[in-house]
C-alpha cells in the first residue's frame, strides 16, 4: 500500500451541502449531504412590513405601537371550535395569545390591535388565539371566544378554555355534551405523532390576518362603521 492511500482523507464542508474529501491525491467531492432535509431552525421574522413583527408588544399592550400592513404569502386560516373535530394545540406558550380582539366579516375574520377597539363600538370580539392542528394534519390558528370587559363569563366561554387547555395535553375529539347550555366537551383520543410548525408566532399571525389588520383610526373598517352612525 502507498504512503499516500494511508493518510486519512479530511473533510471541508462547503457552502452547496457537499463535501470535499481531499487526499495528496487529489480532491474528490462526496455525495451531497442532507439536500432533501427541510431547514427547520426557529428564525426570527425579516420581513419589515409585519404588523405583528413586535409581539411582545401584543402581551403588553402598554407597548403597542401602529404599525403598516402588508402582503402574507401564505394562507393559515382562522377557525373556531367544531362538534367532532380532533384537536391538538402547541403547548408553548409562545404560540398563544391571550385577550386579544378580532370582528368576523363576510370578507374574513380582523385582527385589532387594542387601542383601536373602542372605535369599532361593539363590533370586537375578545378571543384567545393559538396555534392548532386538526386530525387531517393542517395547521391553523384557533379562535377561542371568550367574554368582553363588562360581560358575564359563562358555560359556553368557560368550557371553550377547557378543551384549548386539555388539547395541549395530547389529542382530543370535541364534543358537545347533551343537554341545555352544557358547553363544549371534549374526550381523549390517539391520533399520530406531529412536528409543530417552526415560523415565529408572528409569521403565523401575519399569514392568519394577511390583509384584515386593524391598526389605524384611518382603517376601511372604522370609516364604514362611522358612516353608518352606529
Amino acid at each position: 500500500m502507498s504512503d499516500d492511500a494511508k493518510k486519512p482523507a479530511a473533510r471541508l464542508a462547503t457552502g452547496s451541502g457537499e463535501q470535499v474529501i481531499a487526499t495528496t491525491g487529489g480532491l474528490t467531492m462526496a455525495k451531497k449531504q442532507d439536500a432533501e432535509q427541510p431547514d427547520l431552525r426557529v428564525v426570527g421574522s425579516t420581513d419589515a412590513t409585519n404588523p405583528f413583527g413586535n409581539i411582545d408588544a401584543l402581551r403588553c399592550p402598554q407597548d403597542y405601537e401602529e404599525f403598516m400592513g402588508g402582503e402574507a404569502n401564505a394562507v393559515f386560516a382562522v377557525r373556531t371550535l367544531k362538534e367532532a373535530m380532533h384537536l391538538q394545540v402547541n403547548p408553548d406558550p409562545e404560540y398563544t395569545l391571550l385577550g386579544q380582539y378580532t370582528v368576523p366579516t363576510k370578507q374574513g375574520t380582523y385582527f385589532v390591535f387594542r387601542q383601536f377597539r373602542d372605535a369599532l363600538g361593539p363590533l370586537p370580539r375578545r378571543c384567545n388565539l393559538h396555534v392548532a392542528v386538526d386530525g387531517h394534519g393542517e395547521y391553523f390558528l384557533l379562535l377561542v371566544k371568550q367574554p368582553n370587559p363588562q360581560q358575564d363569563d359563562n358555560v359556553w366561554y368557560d368550557t371553550a378554555r377547557a378543551v384549548a387547555a386539555a388539547a395541549t395535553q395530547g389529542w382530543v375529539k370535541v364534543t358537545k355534551p347533551v343537554g341545555t347550555d352544557r358547553g363544549w366537551g371534549f374526550i381523549h383520543v390517539q391520533h399520530k405523532m406531529l412536528t409543530w410548525p417552526q415560523k415565529p408566532f408572528s409569521d403565523l399571525l401575519y399569514a392568519a390576518f394577511p390583509d384584515r389588520v386593524i391598526n389605524s383610526l384611518g382603517h376601511d373598517l372604522i370609516q364604514q362603521f362611522k358612516e353608518r352612525g352606529s
